[in-house]
Formats: structure tokens, C-alpha cells, sequence
């Protein structure tokens, strides 16, 4: 079994198609089909639900799925120290939010290699994206994304917002007309989604208040000064219990791995982005 083949197995895993598959690892339909057929006699056991929709990973799929993970991660680490590659990363990040296990993927890269240099910009997703763009760094951690051109995406997990604050059993317009709407920048992604529920629900407000320490604005919204948007899954480490789940498309995210096209992903960015899409 060679690690390509272990490649295409994870990308059909997490594309949940075939042909998103291909189309992520810049391959044709045919090849990808085979490749998973050949794991499958590999095996003698079918390893997907094959559903109208796309591919989904069946008990026995699963199993292979994780052992697959760490066997790529592995041949990553070796790939990075019998390469001369410097071990460097160039990365951007969510002004927001962190990715899932970053900090600990980062400690154990550190670990690793003792000389490691990174790199870290933080901002908006348009920012990062024309960070990587123009060269600055050379992956980012994405909320949403934008399509900016000669960029690469790769889809990592799903997040889901909430709202937090006082008096959240209120109507949503009425939360919307008459709260403080708390924002930790104009440029961060969770004001375009405020921006979607007030056109949506056909109401009119420029007037957001920007707070950028996370700790401030999480305590305006509790003293009742104020609603605001952070992930569901921020709720209990911050301490939340008291939340509202709303159903609109534009509170359920995409995360995204970002690069430039003609970056040529090197053996420690593959171990961060592994970590990372392993925590999800």
C-alpha cells in the first residue's frame, strides 16, 4: 500500500465524493475510483455507503481512516528530516479563532525541530487570503472563504455560531433592532454575518460596536451590554452556558486550509495541517 493511494483514501474520507477527490488532488474521476477499489480487495471488505449524494465511511472505513492519518503524518515527519528543507512555517490565522489543536500541534512541531522558524499573521479571511497571495505566508487557517484566484482550498470542518448575550428569548429581529451588536473588527467574518441576519431579516444597522480583546467583548455581552457571535464550540471553554442557536445558513461555517496554487506543500506544513484536520 503506498501512500498515495493512503492520500486518495483520506481525501474521498473527507471530501465524502469521489470527484471532489479528484478534483482536490488535481486527478482524474477514473484513477481515484480505482485507487479506492484497490483498497477494498487490499481488504476484502467494502470500506464506504456508497449514497446517492456521496461516499460515507462505514464502520470498518473508519477504523482504516484513522490508521491512515497516522501513517501519512509519520511518513511526513521522516519526509521533513531526511530532506534538507528548512524547517520553517509561514502561516495566517483567524484574528478570531485558533484552529482545533493548534497550540498543541505546535508544541509538538517545536519538539521536533528545535530550530524551527514560524511566522504567524493574524486577520480577516480576505486578509490571509491576500497574505497568501502576494507571497507574505504561505498557508492559512480559514473561517469562509473568499475564492480568491490562483488560491487552493481545501475544506477541514464545519462551524457553527451562536449568539450570546441578555434577554436572547427575545424575537431574533428584535435582538438585531434593538442590542448593541459586538464585533471585534469591521474586516473579521463574524460582521458579515451580522451583516446577512440584518438584511435578511430587514433591518437596518451601521453602528456596530468594535471591541478587539476577546475577553472585554465576552464580558460586555454577559453584563448585558450587548449581543455577539462566537463558535459554539468556544461556549465552554469561555465559561457559557447561556447561548442561542440560530437557524440561518449564514451561522454555519467552513473552515478551510488555504494556499497558493503553485505552492509546493512541504513535509512540516503537511504535519500541521494533519494535526489540525485530525483534531476536527
Amino acid at each position: 500500500m503506498d501512500i498515495e493511494n493512503m492520500r486518495a483514501f483520506i481525501t474521498v474520507a473527507e471530501q465524502g465524493s469521489i470527484s471532489s477527490a479528484a478534483q482536490e488532488l488535481h486527478q482524474l474521476q477514473s484513477n481515484m475510483t480505482a485507487k479506492i477499489k484497490k483498497i477494498e480487495s487490499e481488504f476484502d471488505t467494502e470500506l464506504f455507503y456508497r449514497r446517492p449524494r456521496g461516499m460515507e465511511l462505514n464502520e470498518q472505513g473508519k477504523k482504516l481512516y484513522a490508521q491512515f492519518k497516522k501513517i501519512v503524518l509519520l511518513w511526513e515527519e521522516t519526509r521533513s528530516m531526511m530532506s534538507q528543507e528548512n524547517p520553517a512555517l509561514r502561516i495566517g490565522l483567524m484574528v478570531s479563532k485558533n484552529p482545533p489543536n493548534f497550540n498543541q500541534a505546535m508544541e509538538t512541531l517545536y519538539e521536533k525541530y528545535k530550530n524551527l522558524k514560524v511566522t504567524v499573521k493574524t486577520g480577516s479571511t480576505q486578509k490571509i487570503e491576500n497574505e497568501i497571495a502576494d507571497g507574505g505566508i504561505d498557508i492559512g487557517f480559514l473561517v469562509g472563504k473568499t475564492d480568491t484566484k490562483l488560491l487552493h482550498y481545501k475544506k477541514y470542518g464545519a462551524e457553527r455560531l451562536v449568539l450570546i448575550g441578555r434577554n436572547l428569548d427575545q424575537p431574533l429581529d428584535m435582538l438585531l433592532q434593538g442590542e448593541n451588536l459586538i464585533i471585534s473588527s469591521s474586516n473579521c467574518y463574524y460582521k458579515k454575518v451580522f451583516d446577512q441576519l440584518l438584511a435578511d431579516y430587514e433591518v437596518v444597522r451601521t453602528d456596530f460596536v468594535e471591541i478587539a480583546a476577546l475577553e472585554s467583548l465576552i464580558s460586555m455581552c454577559q453584563l448585558g451590554m450587548g449581543v455577539t457571535l462566537i463558535p459554539e464550540s468556544d461556549t465552554a471553554a469561555l465559561g457559557i452556558r447561556d447561548y442561542r442557536v440560530i437557524d440561518h445558513h449564514a451561522c454555519e461555517l467552513e473552515k478551510y486550509i488555504c494556499c497558493r496554487e503553485n505552492h509546493k506543500i512541504t513535509g512540516i506544513e503537511q504535519q500541521l495541517m494533519n494535526m489540525i484536520a485530525m483534531a476536527n
